[in-house]
């Protein structure tokens, strides 16, 4: 093997074009020029919209959506009480003002009779007062003290009645069940959850979307959104952007209505939106 060395070179010391080569291979890779850029799709499975590959190109981003519907209700009992009867089933269209759950109101109705004979009773004592009064039998002050007696007979009859009311949960729109809580023959205490009830209208979407977005996201802008349980491609608009941004995530919510058809979502699906990077 020859031992020839280039001019002035010490043996046991590397070139200097070979440090110059070396070196800017190491500030190479620190920089990563030359490296592929890691995916955004590594480790999620997300699937872009038009995207035939099955993958998230490595310059969108996406945020998760939650369909909700446009009203929504989670009813519960008024009062302690019985549950008499359960109207409805669940995924039944109801009309507002419709019936739901009736409670067990026996009390209640005893006390609107018993309200009702008070109030009775109290008007033919104010009658009897006036008539005496034109006798010049009674004083101004009993005929005052009688219709008083009037007065508050019929509002305790009007309490009955209210209260009489709350033994039927009806409906407060027109919508579907989504969930029903009680049984006949279960008793409930004040507040408990009897029926969740959403609106028959269009859904919507709830979206966190990075508070860095706000720089180009304004109400009108149209992204695309991909359901996760029918892997169906929806195109969307941004309806409202929240007022406020979350200090923590640095997020802010919005949003979204669908545009074109919505026959196939339901309220509680989920999905994603995907963007471009910008």
């Amino acid at each position: 093997m020859s031992t020839d060395h280039a001019p002035g070179h010490v043996p046991g010391r590397m070139p200097s074009t070979w440090r110059a080569g070396t070196l800017c291979a190491v500030v190479a890779v620190a920089l990563g020029y030359g490296v592929p850029a890691p995916s955004l799709a590594q480790g999620q499975g997300s699937i872009a919209p038009g995207d035939a590959a099955g993958r998230l190109r490595g310059t969108d981003i996406e945020v998760r959506l939650l369909v909700v519907a446009d009203q929504e209700s989670a009813m519960s009992a008024p009062a302690a009480a019985r549950v008499s009867a359960v109207e409805v089933r669940l995924g039944d269209t109801v009309a507002a003002g419709r019936p739901l759950v009736r409670f067990e109101c026996a009390e209640v109705e005893a006390r609107r009779e018993a309200a009702a004979a008070e109030a009775s009773a109290a008007r033919l004592q104010h009658e009897a007062k006036l008539r005496l009064q034109g006798l010049q039998s009674a004083a101004e002050i009993e005929v005052a003290l009688a219709a008083a007696a009037v007065d508050r007979a019929q509002a305790q009859a009007r309490v009955v009645e209210a209260q009489l009311a709350q033994c039927v949960v009806r409906a407060p729109f027109d919508g579907r069940v989504a969930r029903i809580h009680v049984r006949p023959g279960q008793s409930v205490t004040a507040g408990a959850p009897i029926i969740d009830v959403v609106g028959s209208g269009a859904v919507r979407a709830r979206v966190n979307a990075p508070s860095r977005w706000l720089a180009w996201l304004k109400p009108g802008e149209r992204l695309d959104a991909v359901i996760d349980e029918t892997g169906r491609r929806h195109a969307m608009r941004v309806a409202r952007v929240a007022g406020r941004v979350d200090a923590v995530s640095q997020t802010i919510e919005l949003e979204m209505t669908f545009e074109g058809g919505d026959a196939d979502l339901l309220p509680g699906m989920s999905g994603r939106v995907v963007v471009p990077r910008r």
